[in-house]
């Protein structure tokens, strides 16, 4: 995860300092809980604890980099079990090292770590040195002092020192760079033939007996799901921050003692339209979105709306709802084309089309600043809701622990609201997927308030994610899991049905078609069916996973196969079935060699001190208990 984050970044700036590494440096001990007043844990390694706040910590940060590097990225991409589960992962390789590197002796110096903090460009003046205001503005624009960063730097730099001692010299032979350059940049075109699984759907007529067998070996995608009725009483910081009066006074005290967080770097306030499409995408591809980007841009060009257009056809989810508009973001912060197209504009133009690894945008400058201080009346508004959040905080553990108190004595959960002041709320009959997203659960959460009599309420507090705080539920009633008869469900057996055999005739008429291509009149054969011949722009192993639809086995016989030979067995596809062939098969140019050779070499011994490096951490994993308490978090 730390290393792909830092592939996408692009260059090791404050972004990579401020957005990744602490993401997995920070390790903040000492939140209060419920009853006894450590903090819950989400997993053990070894003997050492990963808290719920430094893991809820290390997503935070992990969403807040992703989303930097990739302003499209969505709320569900960023909140699956996997994402989840790697940052958990990250966690636990960090204590495992740090542990390893505290047995070793590994320390770092002052000095050291003054020449670190030295060489990163972003802290440096005009005249390329080191400047130790431009340092701690940098630091206090991104909400940490020097203290934070340099402890979880520090951290960082024990990991790489680790990394250094624990591996072996990794020299890569001239012949085995060459080899992997070759293998990397090689190219091929692909002549396929395609056969639409639909067109054949639609000649199925099913008969009631196919229908009746799906039905009934399919039964669990007919079910209706079990629903349940709550009252429920969220706690939450912002809904505890609400009802908190914050003076003036305050406002003013905390805005004079932060001054320099306040202070920030010039700054550009743009609008975007995004239309992503991957970086290594086929040219065709390319060329397709980049014509739909200039057809906006020429839209725009006659007068249209920026933010119209940004609504409906960006596809940022973060920024299409607003009109495209980003926040004011400085230097070193949006990816290098990005940034260098936003500032070549004057406030009102918009670019022309830019292409980054995130695909093609049109850019609208709205506004620039110059480097300076937030007034206090623009400060005073964040400022007085970072108060209402702290004093809120500080509020919501000891009304969870006094509301766990009462349900274990029994006390019904609109008493226990009364007493606070709140009102719980009563929902409408709800699904599990219902529940999970409306009140933020994880399954496992959501599972425990299904499980509950009709009247019965959860015996301790469950946590809302992402960082929304509590929930305490009764159930109120609910009604079970049942399966809808066939006649409810008619129409969509119906059109299984025919997918499924559509799937099998295509398949059929594929391989009666392969049989002529490989057969003894081949020629006519490929004449009959030249008009749907397609032939692909040159692929190399990456945008052939495209092409394939991420079909492993099609994936491993292209690159395999002899060239003019048809694969020999059709390839399904999401929406077809496919014979393929290679048409022309181009080596990596012998001529770039030279140029990239030291590039090549780097990278073979990259690769090879990788695999050390996994090997190590393979043996501490395999000698370290690591103990998941909590999977629910990662759900």
């Amino acid at each position: 995860m730390l290393e792909s984050l830092r592939q996408n970044a692009g260059s090791l700036g404050i972004k990579i300092a401020f957005g990744i590494i602490i993401v997995v440096f920070i390790f903040s001990f000492g939140m209060g809980s419920f009853s006894d007043r450590k903090e819950p844990v989400v997993a053990y390694v070894g003997e050492e604890a990963v808290s719920a706040r430094e893991f809820q910590k290390a997503y935070e940060d992990s969403v807040t980099a992703v989303r930097r590097q990739n302003p499209g990225a969505s709320a569900e991409e960023l909140n699956t079990p996997e994402f989840k589960k790697a940052i958990l992962n990250e966690l636990v390789n960090t204590k495992l090292l740090l542990g390893a590197a505290r047995s070793m002796g590994v320390t770092v110096s002052p000095a050291e770590l003054r020449a670190v903090i030295s060489s990163i460009p972003s802290f440096h003046g005009a005249n390329g040195a080191f400047d130790a205001a431009i340092y701690k503005n940098a630091l206090a624009q991104n909400r940490t002092t020097p203290k934070v960063f340099e402890d979880d730097l520090k951290l960082s730099q024990l990991i790489q020192k680790l990394q250094a001692f624990s591996m072996v010299a990794s020299l890569v032979t001239e012949p085995e760079a060459k080899g992997l350059y070759q293998w990397a940049r090689e190219t091929v075109r692909l002549e396929t033939l395609s056969f639409p699984v639909k067109g054949f759907a639609d000649q199925v007529t099913p008969t009631e007996a196919q229908l009746s067998a799906y039905y009934e070996s399919a039964k669990e995608r007919f079910k209706e799901p079990a629903r349940i009725r709550l009252e429920f009483l969220p706690i939450t910081t912002a809904g505890l921050a609400a009802s908190e009066k914050v003076s003036e006074a305050d406002v003013k005290t905390r805005y004079e003692a932060g001054a320099e967080s306040f202070k920030h770097p010039a700054q550009l306030h743009a609008k975007h339209i995004l239309l992503p499409v991957p970086e290594n995408a086929p040219q065709e591809i390319e060329n397709k979105v980049l014509a739909e980007i200039k057809g906006l841009q020429a839209q725009l060009k006659k007068g249209a709306s920026f933010e119209a257009m940004a609504k409906k056809y960006s596809q940022d989810p973060g920024s299409a709802p607003k009109g495209g508009e980003l926040p004011w973001f400085a230097e070193g912060v949006m990816v290098k084309p990005f940034e260098d197209a936003a500032k070549a504009l004057k406030p009102g133009q918009i670019s022309e089309p830019v292409r980054t690894p995130f695909g093609w945008h049109l850019i609208k400058l709205e506004a620039t600043r110059p480097a300076g201080k937030v007034p206090f009346e623009e400060a005073a508004v964040e400022i007085r809701q970072s108060l209402a959040e702290e004093r809120a905080s500080e509020k919501l553990n000891d009304i969870l622990d006094q509301s766990m108190d009462q349900i274990a004595a029994g006390v019904k959960l609109a008493k226990i609201a009364q007493g606070f002041g709140l009102a719980t709320q009563k929902s409408e009959m709800l699904d599990m997927q219902a529940v999970q997203v409306i009140f933020g659960l994880k399954k496992e959460a959501a599972e425990t308030l299904f499980a509950l009599a009709d009247g019965a309420g959860a015996k301790t507090p469950l946590s809302m994610e992402p960082a929304r705080g509590y929930l305490l539920a009764e159930k109120i009633e609910g009604t079970p899991e049942s399966v809808l008869p066939l006649d409810k469900v008619k129409d969509q057996v119906t059109a299984a049905v025919k997918l499924e055999e559509g799937r099998k005739l295509a398949t059929e008429k594929a391989k009666q078609v392969l049989a002529q291509l490989s057969g003894s009149d081949a020629a006519a054969a490929l004449a009959q069916h030249k008009a749907e011949l397609k032939t692909s722009a040159p692929l190399d192993r990456q945008s052939a996973m495209l092409l394939t639809g991420g079909n492993p086995q099609m994936l491993q016989d292209i690159f395999s196969a002899a060239d003019a030979a048809w694969l020999k067995q059709p390839y399904e596809l999401p929406e077809s079935v496919v014979l393929a062939r290679i048409s022309e098969r181009i080596a990596a140019p012998e001529g770039d060699w030279e140029k990239e050779k030291r590039l090549w070499l780097g990278q073979g011994a990259a690769s090879f001190r990788q695999e050390l490096f996994e090997a190590l951490l393979k043996n501490l994993r395999a000698t370290t208990k690591v103990e998941i308490v909590r999977q629910d978090l990662l759900n």
